[in-house]
């Protein structure tokens, strides 16, 4: 075998990977079977849902969603266009933007929410146990902290 790709480092990299793109793709086909919405304006509404006041800057959206500003800057343009969030001043800082969650965007992260968790419990939580489940997230935790 290849040196390179005989480094045991690829298995926990892999099963990393390949465990994020399984669970993501069938939790993002049941939150929006019909194929109606993109899973990173899904993701935007539930971050935004859970946020203090339903609202925050664009630089903690981008950051957030782990995502370029270009992107960032796209995925508000289309949730604005439809109605789902609104883009203005920070009231205490003129040179930041806060996106607010609409009461539409509300609605619709409610009703994909309630889809995103069921599909969470049947690809994520009945497949592991509470232990095992306390111990993903603090391992998940410490890994996006050390990467942010």
């Amino acid at each position: 075998m290849d040196k390179l790709f005989g480094d045991p480092r690829w298995e926990s990299y892999g099963m990393l990977r390949e465990a994020y793109l399984a669970v993501t793709t069938r939790i993002d086909a049941d939150v929006s079977p019909a194929g109606d919405v993109d899973a990173s304006i899904s993701d935007l509404l539930f971050r935004l849902a859970r946020s203090s006041d339903r609202a925050l800057r664009t630089v903690d959206i981008t950051k957030a969603l782990a995502t370029s500003t270009t992107r960032t800057t796209r995925l508000l343009d289309t949730a604005e266009q439809r109605g789902l969030v609104t883009r203005g001043a920070h009231p205490t800082d003129r040179r930041v933007i806060l996106v607010t969650l609409t009461d539409a965007g509300l609605a619709e992260a409610r009703k994909r929410g309630a889809l995103a968790l069921d599909s969470a419990q049947r690809h994520i939580y009945d497949a592991l146990t509470a232990t095992e489940t306390a111990t993903m997230i603090r391992i998940m935790r410490k890994l996006r902290d050390a990467n942010q």
